[in-house]
């Protein structure tokens, strides 16, 4: 049975895809671009997912500008989560080997991106300026971009 927003998808599909591949487009040139590969972009997506799902066990609010506060102050002092994110768990998510993933982690905490320990697995851990740039700039882009195409898809029902 297709749910709602799907009927909408399969009756104006013309419409509606290519602005969707747009976005996806947007976004992965631009992580890509940040994060200097796809594969690192891929990792560094997972990770940002893993983060913010241990973070909304702690959120009381769903604004966005609530949830950064908890993003940075989390990012400061950490949480206590029984999940830890493995390099197993990555390269299940992504489809990259393992290898793969340890290397680009490694790079990852180069950067000021993220820790990793074998107790606490992948943690992300960046730099007040990398905090501050993902907040900042890359996830306004992503929330503006995300916006538009919504609108659009909300104009076809």
């Amino acid at each position: 049975m297709k749910n709602k927003m799907e009927n909408v998808l399969q009756q104006n599909f013309i419409a509606i895809w290519h602005h969707f591949l747009s976005f996806e487009i947007s976004r992965s040139k631009f992580a890509v671009e940040t994060w200097g590969s796809g594969n690192a972009y891929l990792i560094f997506q997972v990770i940002a997912w893993h983060h913010i799902l241990v973070m909304s066990d702690q959120a009381e609010s769903k604004i966005r500008e609530e949830a950064v506060e908890l993003w940075f102050k989390l990012t400061k002092t950490g949480f206590k989560t029984r999940s830890v994110l493995t390099y197993t768990l990555i390269s299940s998510l992504t489809s990259l080997s393992i290898e793969t993933v340890r290397r680009h982690v490694k790079k990852l905490e180069e950067n000021n991106w993220v820790s990793y320990s074998k107790k606490e697995g992948v943690k992300f851990r960046p730099s007040e300026e990398n905090n501050k740039f993902l907040a900042d700039v890359f996830n306004v882009k992503e929330v503006k971009d995300l916006g538009h195409l919504l609108d659009i898809i909300e104009k076809q029902k």
